[in-house]
């Protein structure tokens, strides 16, 4: 098979699966971007969640973080708090408001898996792990052009 041919249909499934996730995401989150999102889950499941773990994570920089926590703040989907051991640290909890977010973005992911993975169901175990393996070699490198 013609690896051009390859290369040309994986580009129109990422273009597709993009343009699904983005439909998807402003159906289910009209008022927040994927950063915020984003934001919301990493402090619902982190201890302790401040700018530094945030930036981190979510891998963009310490002001845009800034911004993202203090709309978070305004819009009451985040509070902010210090600890007894260190008042000068501040870090974010979910409110009522954030963790309806939390929860339902937890909620479709688990449902996107849940549809998602019947496609495996067409290969059996062979076919599987050449897939895996091609999956596992196109993520090295990604990761090494992004060094």
């Amino acid at each position: 098979m013609n690896n051009e041919l390859m290369l040309k249909k994986l580009m129109e499934i990422y273009q597709l699966y993009t343009e699904f996730n983005e439909k998807a995401f402003l159906d289910n989150y009209s008022n927040l971007n994927i950063n915020e999102v984003h934001a919301i889950d990493y402090i619902g499941r982190t201890e302790r969640a401040n700018v530094t773990k945030i930036t981190e994570h979510l891998k963009i920089t310490k002001g845009a973080v800034t911004k993202i926590t203090k709309k978070l703040i305004a819009n009451e989907y985040l509070s902010l708090y210090q600890t007894e051991e260190n008042k000068k640290e501040k870090y974010f909890s979910l409110t009522k408001k954030g963790k309806e977010i939390f929860i339902k973005h937890e909620t479709l992911h688990m449902e996107a898996v849940k549809r998602d993975k019947k496609i495996f169901e067409y290969f059996n175990e062979s076919e599987k792990k050449v897939i895996f393996r091609f999956l596992d070699i196109l993520k090295k490198d990604f990761d090494q052009k992004l060094k």
